[in-house]
């Protein structure tokens, strides 16, 4: 299951967002490559899920926000991930 959601989640790669998976530490990063954004640490445990937190922007993590169990979670996040990136503060006004 955990290669399933790290596929997922590695979809979110593309013009804003970078995502670096460290087999080795069992973590997925997901970096958005604007001032005010939402960076993500994933981490693997007990060999049966995924669990989220905060990063902010020195790196500290949060206390655990988000669990992901199976690939279709971990789609529900990808989804709402882009929605949050596409909506976020500074943008330029949609015409």
């Amino acid at each position: 299951m955990r290669s399933k959601i790290v596929d997922v989640l590695s979809t979110l790669a593309g013009d804003r967002v970078d995502v670096y998976v460290s087999d080795t530490e069992k973590t997925v990063y997901i970096e958005c490559r604007t001032e005010r954004s939402l960076d993500f640490k994933f981490k693997w445990l007990n060999d049966d899920h995924f669990t989220g937190y905060f990063i902010d922007n020195t790196g500290t993590e949060s206390q655990a926000v988000i669990s992901i169990w199976n690939d279709k979670e971990a789609y529900e996040f990808a989804r709402a991930y882009k929605t949050l990136v596409e909506l976020r503060a500074s943008r330029q006004a949609p015409r």
